[in-house]
């Protein structure tokens, strides 16, 4: 992908362009961090590059192409930017029925159709419970970007559906840079106890989260990243998506597809029953059970 000299996070080109030029980018993305401005940017960019007719990947947006030429004056019809039409400009659930009617239609001059929800973060649940009928079974041909302050905000049904991106630092307190690096840093334990034959190791490892709920939530929410990269590099992929490119590495080579997609299963499944179980000790021995079983 081309990024036109614009300045953002290495990391986030890095993984942004290996998804991109591969043909793995999901057909929902969570742009988070930041600023708004930056995010919006990046959205769009992303968006100009999915209409592109550039026929090399890695060029892409080419910025000469008659797709690109309307994509940079705002004027392209199968890029929708969707902004609230309420007066807090909150994306509202008649919003995203709009959204979900039109997917339907076939793009009009792209191959492609792209979706550029604004400040996604703000929608009520009832927005994103209508979100999810078409996030589950997208046409074909249409990407969602959803520009965000902070994923943490959104359902979790919503988040499962879409792989995320980074910008940069959140810029919203309600989940603090050091919090995020302990997710990561607990999120490698995690994944490598669910690759190890050992019970104990599992047990041991999930008794870290006895009294911190939500340090779980946001480590299993990047367990998940790394058993999807698993499972693309099983597929023949070369690069990953997620932080730990190691740790996929090794899930992929000591589990068989089949246990990696079961073991996605069982912690989307929990990160779902978290809202609902009182006793979070015993959803710990669950998800642990479940794991080893």
């Amino acid at each position: 992908m081309n990024f036109e000299n614009k300045e953002y996070d290495a990391k986030f080109k890095e993984l942004i362009s290996s998804a991109f030029d591969s043909g793995r980018l999901p057909h929902a993305i969570i742009l988070e961090g930041a600023n708004a401005s930056k995010r919006l940017e990046a959205a769009s960019l992303l968006a100009k590059a999915l209409v592109c007719k550039e026929s090399e990947k890695s060029l892409r947006p080419c910025g000469k192409c008659p797709d690109c030429i309307k994509a940079e004056s705002d004027s392209h019809v199968d890029i929708k930017t969707v902004i609230g039409t309420n007066k807090s400009k909150t994306v509202s659930v008649e919003d995203i029925r709009n959204v979900r009617s039109d997917a339907y239609v076939v793009p009009n001059e792209a191959e492609r159709k792209v979706y550029i929800i604004t400040s996604a973060h703000k929608m009520n649940e009832t927005a994103m419970n209508a979100f999810l009928k078409v996030l589950e079974e997208p046409p074909s041909y249409v990407n969602f970007i959803l520009e965000c302050e902070d994923k943490a905000m959104l359902l979790q049904t919503v988040k499962s559906r879409c792989a995320s991106f980074r910008l940069g630092d959140l810029t919203d307190d309600s989940v603090t840079k050091k919090k995020l690096e302990a997710s990561f840093e607990n999120a490698v334990k995690i994944a490598k106890a669910i690759s190890s034959d050992s019970e104990i190791e599992m047990m041991k490892t999930l008794g870290m989260f006895e009294k911190d709920k939500d340090a779980l939530k946001l480590a299993l929410e990047e367990v998940i990243l790394i058993l999807r990269d698993s499972i693309a590099l099983k597929s023949g992929a070369v690069n990953c998506l997620s932080q730990n490119e190691d740790v996929a590495k090794e899930i992929a080579s000591s589990m068989t597809s089949e246990k990696i997609i079961k073991a996605t299963e069982i912690v989307n499944d929990t990160l779902q029953s978290m809202q609902y179980y009182a006793n979070h000790n015993l959803l710990l021995a669950r998800l642990s059970s479940r794991l080893k079983d």
